[in-house]
């Protein structure tokens, strides 16, 4: 929900003079990141990608996931209680990174051989029909449609979708497309853009989960539309969007993609940025990525999953893979995961108020578990693997309690600390360290393009002393800023920059203690404004044995995750 900044997050009343006073408080900083809950191969390349691009390791984290979904869910089917052939392994996933953060980056390295396999694709296809029309041309009128006839065109290999809407998306499986991967490092166009327009938004939103849940797609058009109706089953698309928390900050709060499900089927994190501590030195731009023994083992991974054919039917286009199962140990992990959080959608509980985003959960760790069990060449769902895919999930949901309570910025605060942040970029700091309002409307950020968002957001930092104004035109920015900003980067570093996650090539081992997720009170809903996730040291096994001890249909059940 969208609050009012002055009633939930009061206007100062302190003089003018003195430092800037915190925009948003520090109790929205977000979980960490289970990166050590990954399948050793995946978390090394993750590592990895962090190291060499110094991203954050959520953003590398994801990357590595969301390519990981794409190899598998043309390949393998998620179990499901209810359905014998199982569930579409599709994920839907949303990352939030500040511009900057190497969202492009990240995303390259962990699709490196897919991005190469579609460029092949597509060259090949364009030859082929670019051989059939060479040899058409020449020929007129029914003589031309005849060799057409017996020389069809290729199916276009497209599966990759980045600047597109859902439209072309749908029409490219009614023509006989079976796979399809959105993902775009610019999550405000997804959300801004053409799909989700007002007068079509509830049909697309609509159409994106029949997608997801089933494979279907459907589009019904007048007769005299040249691109006319049409209808796909069981296809497959996976979603990655990265995206700046400004640009995505009103749609995160849309009842609409909420309470209809759209947002609650996205996996979802959000990064801390590493800003201020990606320093560079002659030894460091000597190491090239390509060179990583850890992201070699991935790409060759990738290589080897690309290599094997999808399950797909040639005369309809249907994906129709095998479901991968679970073991019993890891049926029993899920089940307590399940019911875990189903009871915490009580009243008072932890997820009481993200009930659509937790009911979900169940599934999403089925599909989670599938993804990352193929990545990794296992015949089964094991437990590791299950209690992999549920600390993800957790962790998902985590998150989206903290997008979701009560006490959430609004957008309003959010995107004042966004044009702060855009000011003080090192590579444009110099520039705009006095500025004229108008010159800020025309060469700031989008969000302040708009003259009335512009006049609200420098009101807001003049009022919180960001920004020092003697007329409402001029601007310049607090000199004492500075001492606002070291704190914040002392907790930047406190949590570890890009350094801290390289392993050496060799070590590949799952680590022995997995942190368990962080677990509010019971009476979290009435303390969430002060409530902040900490990092729980319970090793695995110390949690494995109090599960022994606990009542599984009590109150007081917590399980391993």
């Amino acid at each position: 929900m969208t609050l009012d900044p002055i009633a939930t997050f009061p206007r100062p009343n302190s003089p003018i003079e003195g430092p800037p006073l915190p925009l948003i408080p520090n109790q929205y900083a977000p979980a960490p990141y289970p990166i050590e809950a990954f399948p050793p191969l995946m978390r090394a390349a993750a590592q990895a990608i962090a190291y060499h691009v110094q991203a954050p390791v959520e953003l590398a984290g994801q990357c590595v996931i969301g390519a990981a979904a794409y190899l598998a869910q043309g390949r393998v089917n998620a179990p499901h209680h209810l359905r014998p052939d199982g569930t579409p392994c599709s994920l839907f996933m949303l990352t939030l990174a500040n511009s900057g953060d190497r969202k492009s980056e990240s995303r390259r390295l962990a699709f490196r051989e897919i991005d190469e396999a579609e460029r092949l694709a597509r060259t090949e296809h364009e030859q082929q029909v670019r051989a059939i029309l060479s040899q058409a041309d020449p020929l007129k009128g029914k003589k031309r449609d005849e060799f057409l006839a017996e020389n069809p065109m290729p199916p276009d290999p497209r599966t990759q979708y980045s600047d597109a809407t859902f439209e072309p998306i749908v029409g490219d499986m009614i023509r006989g497309g079976s796979l399809a991967c959105w993902d775009t490092d610019e999550g405000g166009q997804m959300f801004g853009g053409a799909s989700l327009k007002a007068e079509t938004r509830a049909a697309t939103i609509g159409g994106l989960i029949k997608a997801f849940d089933s494979g279907f797609f459907e589009r019904t058009r007048s007769r005299g539309n040249a691109e006319g109706s049409g209808f796909a089953y069981h296809r497959r698309l996976s979603i990655l969007m990265l995206a700046q928390p400004v640009a995505v900050a009103e749609a995160l709060q849309d009842p609409l993609l909420r309470e209809q499900g759209f947002l609650p089927r996205f996996l979802f994190t959000s990064a801390t940025s590493m800003a201020g501590t990606r320093l560079l030195t002659p030894e460091k731009i000597a190491e090239k990525s390509y060179r990583d023994a850890r992201l070699q083992r991935f790409w060759q991974r990738c290589g080897k999953l690309l290599a094997t054919p999808a399950h797909i039917v040639s005369e309809t286009g249907e994906v129709t893979p095998p479901t991968l199962e679970m073991t019993g140990e890891a049926r029993r992990r899920w089940l307590r995961f399940y019911n875990e959080t189903e009871q915490e959608q009580a009243p008072l509980g932890e997820f009481a108020g993200i009930r659509p985003f937790a009911s979900r959960a169940g599934e999403l760790a089925l599909r989670v578990a599938t993804v990352l069990a193929y990545f990794e060449e296992r015949e089964m769902i094991d437990e590791d693997i299950m209690l992999s895919a549920c600390r993800l999930v957790r962790h998902s949901l985590t998150e989206w309690v903290r997008y979701s309570e009560e006490a959430q910025p609004p957008t309003v605060l959010v995107q004042a600390e966004a044009l702060m942040a855009w000011l003080r970029e090192p590579s444009r700091v110099d520039r705009w360290q006095s500025f004229h309002r108008n010159e800020l409307g025309k060469s700031g950020p989008k969000f302040v393009r708009n003259a009335k968002n512009r006049d609200r957001l420098l009101a807001i930092l003049l009022e919180y002393r960001h920004l020092l104004s003697t007329d409402g035109k001029h601007f310049r920015i607090n000199s004492l800023a500075e001492v606002t900003d070291s704190a914040e980067i002392e907790e930047i570093q406190s949590v570890g920059g890009a350094e801290s996650v390289r392993k050496p090539a060799e070590s590949q081992q799952q680590p022995d203690n997995l942190a368990p997720r962080p677990k509010p009170s019971a009476t979290f809903r009435n303390s969430s404004a002060s409530w902040s996730p900490q990092k729980s040291t319970v090793s695995a096994t110390s949690a494995t044995s109090a599960d022994e001890t606990m009542a599984v249909g009590g109150a007081s059940y917590r399980g391993l995750l």
